[in-house]
């Protein structure tokens, strides 16, 4: 898993459940039958919506950065603009 970061460029509204991707057998994917809730299982319960400017790591692969990779450009440090080593 690669994690990379980026920033959302405008507001999106990502579909319940499309946050998590069940898989019986994997650890921490809710994938074990029988256990938990939607939220646990499936993703969350309600729509989850990321506004611009919000700052996410995310998993390329995953399903969350398929469905908003057109509202994703990579991140920049806008704020590192080299003043750490100067001091009055």
């Amino acid at each position: 898993m690669a994690l990379n970061r980026y920033t959302v460029i405008s507001t999106v509204t990502v579909p319940a459940g499309t946050l998590a991707t069940p898989v019986a057998g994997e650890p921490d994917s809710g994938g074990a039958a029988g256990y938990g809730n939607a939220a646990t299982t499936g993703g969350p319960l309600y729509p989850q919506t990321f506004t611009a400017g919000t700052v996410l790591v995310l998993d390329p692969a995953s399903a969350l950065y398929a469905v908003m990779s057109a509202s994703l450009r990579p991140y920049a440090d806008t704020d590192a603009v080299g003043h750490t080593a100067l001091s009055n």
